[in-house]
């Protein structure tokens, strides 16, 4: 007998220990931020069963942009004994159909190999890339700036095209808990962590980027271009695949789900 549906509590556990177990993640260390991330919420992990053993799950976020609400699935992973068996599809075209009962049709994920979702109707929208960054002689770095500050410079950037991800009161508590540090450049800002840049928000491209040497991007390849960064020969990390998505979503990876 299958059954697809959302987690209880009992069965938390069981769903981390199989996520661990499929991404080869230290458990100890997961636990501690599986239970405590803001965006925790057992109604959007769902399971697939056979006869009451879970072998394949997944995570859905709510996201929503200018023109709607959306879902992004993640953590897509089914027991390694039972791969091969169109389970994580199944789980996946259910977890589609009950989403667009909520007004949340549209569907975004990020994939290494792309054939899977390829079956299900996904289509590559974008690509993650990760680049060495062409930067200019550091200037010295300013302080970092207000949160407050920072949400409003993103609030004016998200409205100002409907193909942008808002932020709602739960997803900035969820991008505080990942401790992000804004630093201003131009007119805008950037996020620079451990030499990486996953955020940066400028009405106007800046010409220069005063950075550390060997400062990386990593992000879409469109938000790179939107932005004006360019790139010593970028890589290829990830590519975004959306379905019922009539456009290309801008988001930075702050909000990778």
């Amino acid at each position: 007998m299958t059954e697809i549906r959302p987690i209880e509590e009992p069965e938390a556990e069981g769903f981390l220990q199989l996520l661990c177990t499929v991404f080869d993640l230290d458990y100890s260390r997961a636990h501690s931020i599986f239970f405590a991330e803001p965006l925790f919420d057992l109604s959007r992990k769902w399971a697939l069963f056979e006869r009451g053993r879970m072998v394949s799950i997944l995570t859905t976020v709510a996201l929503e942009f200018g023109w709607g609400r959306a879902v992004g699935i993640a953590g897509v992973a089914t027991l390694q004994d039972r791969q091969g068996e169109s389970l994580a599809a199944k789980l996946i075209e259910h977890v589609a159909a009950e989403s667009g009962k909520r007004g949340e049709g549209a569907l975004l994920l990020f994939a290494r190999d792309t054939r899977l979702y390829e079956r299900l109707g996904f289509k590559a929208l974008d690509r993650v890339v990760r680049g060495e960054i062409e930067t200019v002689r550091e200037r010295e770095i300013p302080l970092g700036m207000e949160y407050e500050d920072v949400r409003l410079a993103y609030d004016q950037w998200s409205r100002a095209d409907p193909n942008r991800l808002r932020r709602d009161e739960l997803r900035w508590k969820y991008w505080r808990w990942n401790l992000r540090v804004c630093t201003p450049l131009g007119d805008g800002y950037l996020c620079l962590e451990g030499g990486t840049v996953r955020e940066a928000v400028f009405p106007t491209p800046p010409k220069a980027w005063p950075l550390p040497d060997h400062s990386e991007w990593l992000g879409l390849s469109s938000m790179a271009e939107h932005v004006g960064v360019r790139l010593r020969e970028p890589v290829l990390d990830l590519f975004l695949m959306g379905l019922n998505v009539s456009a290309v979503p801008q988001m930075f990876m702050t909000d990778q789900f």
